[in-house]
């Protein structure tokens, strides 16, 4: 009897030490004096494989002067394993982030909570008395299963989770476009909006902790309309050349999700992207000239890997800002694409040759300094688009830099051509005899070529005004213009081709090309500011009197060159 009196004392002993032991997120915690009185839940599958939750939350006090500082929101805790992002604002303003603790728990076992911390300012509102309405989005991965058949299923929870009852929830689901809305384990009433099927269902009074689970299928005729793949990798390089013209090049390594073979990949980049190509793992190019919605042919089995790049350009004015004489802004996003989200992603910034990086975000960049050049990469994981936020990077580059390698070729051809005609000289010659090494007709043939090709320059731009005047119509303007660059091509090369035979005939000829060369690069230059400056009119930077006046100084500036340029060429023909 003994024995069995302390046999039971024992385990009453230690079924209070384990209460006492029960962590305090599985414990009920104590709601705030908090009334929601609606919710927005929105469920957004899309193309890729990811799965959006939008929860938009409007609550109030329930009574005077209370102090609410935070608010907790989630989920059945069997999709914490599928949670990639989350992040909160103000419906009041887009651009306000809230703070966001992830899995504090919402005081019970079995859910996955995070909480939103709210600024003074909105902490303030409900203490007046006032309501507020946020948004909590969540983004989440591997909720989307195929069938053999193209037909998709969405697990999700049905209804948020809190620890308040609601007064009214509205479910949503956005089905991706061009798919017809199947099946559903709940009384969805679903409506079509123009490429979009849109299910709904309200719910009233919904009770605190809601562990209510929904399904909806989708199917679609085209195999191309929908895909589930990965992005495992995802490297971007930028470069920034000595004109300002940027250029990309992107990397992607993806790993098909979906049942039956995918045969193209869409994707979307930012509007002002140009010159779209992609090509395949050997090279070969797979795309040519796409628009900012590019469908890359490739051709993924279930489970399978692939890669493909991506190279385009993006306009140096939307992106590059000149301030002061030699200091460059430069901005950009890490990723426009707006449904990947690759598991790794690298990113390299390559400034132009010679420019030194000033300032850069307060990022885990990693800074490289080669002799003439500078560099910065990044490497993030999960990245989202919602993420994607606009960075600045500032560097310092002169003009010195655009001739910079044409002056060195041409000097140590100078140097080359210098120890060649020293070294053919006869030392027993009593005096020396000027050679002249490079043909007559070598020298007539550069001059009519580059007046050839300035003409073709003359009416190229004579075109491009009447082409903004409206006087010729586009499709002739671009036949045209293709003609155009054609043959200015074709003389470009062949002046390439007499540069090097007029070159090799001493320092005297060597050092014109090296002028030809330089004034050539300045135009170029001197062009390229001016387009800035009709840029920078245009957004209201500068005053229409300081246009006319910086337009007026860059050609008189061409007109030098040009006039330095005439010069040359008579030196040629003498």
């Amino acid at each position: 009897m003994k024995k069995a009196t302390l046999l039971l004392l024992l385990l009453a002993l230690s079924f209070v030490s384990l209460l006492l032991l029960v962590p305090r997120q599985t414990m009920a915690a104590s709601p705030l004096p908090i009334q929601v009185e609606k919710i927005d839940h929105v469920v957004t599958p899309v193309y890729g494989g990811l799965v959006l939750i939008n929860d938009t939350v409007k609550i109030s006090p329930t009574v005077e002067n209370a102090t609410i500082e935070r608010f907790s929101i989630g989920f059945p805790r069997k999709y914490s394993a599928n949670l990639r992002y989350s992040m909160a604002f103000s419906s009041e303003n887009f651009n306000e982030h809230l703070q966001v603790d992830l899995d504090t728990g919402l005081g019970v076992a079995g859910y996955y909570g995070v909480t939103i911390t709210f600024p003074p300012e909105i902490s303030d509102l409900l203490h007046n008395g006032e309501s507020h309405t946020f948004t909590v989005i969540f983004v989440l991965a591997d909720l989307l299963q195929s069938l053999n058949t193209q037909l998709f299923t969405v697990d999700f929870p049905a209804y948020p989770s809190l620890l308040h009852e609601v007064s009214t929830c509205n479910t949503t689901v956005i089905l991706p476009e061009n798919t017809n809305y199947t099946e559903s384990d709940l009384p969805f009433t679903a409506i079509q909006k123009a490429e979009r099927y849109i299910l709904n269902i309200t719910k009233t009074n919904l009770p605190q902790l809601s562990r209510e689970f929904a399904k909806v299928s989708f199917s679609f005729g085209d195999s191309n309309e929908f895909a589930c793949f990965s992005v495992k990798k995802q490297d971007r390089e930028i470069k920034v050349d000595n004109n300002g013209r940027i250029s990309l090049s992107e990397l992607f390594v993806l790993e098909s999700k979906t049942a039956f073979t995918i045969s193209k990949i869409k994707l979307k980049l930012s509007d002002d992207v140009s010159d779209v190509f992609a090509f395949d793992e050997q090279g070969k190019e797979i795309l040519t000239n796409a628009s900012n919605v590019p469908e890359v042919p490739l051709v993924l089995v279930a489970n399978q890997s692939k890669s493909f790049r991506l190279i385009y350009s993006i306009p140096s004015e939307n992106h590059l800002t000149q301030q002061g004489s030699q200091s460059y802004v430069l901005t950009l996003g890490f990723s426009e694409n707006l449904q990947l989200m690759p598991q790794l992603l690298a990113v390299k910034i390559v400034f132009p040759e010679g420019a030194a990086i000033q300032s850069f975000p307060d990022q885990t960049f990693n800074l490289q300094r080669d002799v003439f050049q500078d560099s910065l990469s990044l490497s993030l994981t999960n990245f989202t688009w919602l993420q994607n936020e606009q960075a600045n990077f500032t560097y310092n580059y002169t003009i010195f830099w655009t001739s910079f390698r044409p002056t060195i070729w041409v000097t140590a051809l100078v140097v080359v051509g210098s120890i060649i005609a020293f070294a053919w000289q006869r030392p027993e010659a009593p005096m020396p005899v000027s050679v002249d090494l490079v043909p007559r007709k070598t020298l007539t043939n550069f001059v009519e070529v580059y007046e050839e090709r300035k003409k073709v320059y003359a009416e190229l731009e004579q075109m491009q005004r009447k082409a903004r005047k409206g006087k010729i119509s586009r499709r002739r303007y671009k036949i045209r213009k293709t003609t155009l660059e054609n043959r200015a091509s074709t003389f470009s090369k062949r002046l390439a081709e007499l540069q090097q035979k007029i070159m090799s005939g001493g320092a005297k000829y060597a050092d014109i090309m090296r002028q030809f060369e330089v004034t050539e690069t300045e135009i170029d230059n001197i062009e390229a500011d001016m387009r800035r400056i009709e840029v920078r009119f245009k957004r209201g930077e500068i005053s229409a009197q300081a246009y006319r006046r910086l337009l007026e100084e860059d050609l008189r500036r061409k007109e030098r060159a040009k006039t330095t340029i005439d010069g040359l060429l008579l030196r040629l023909r003498e």
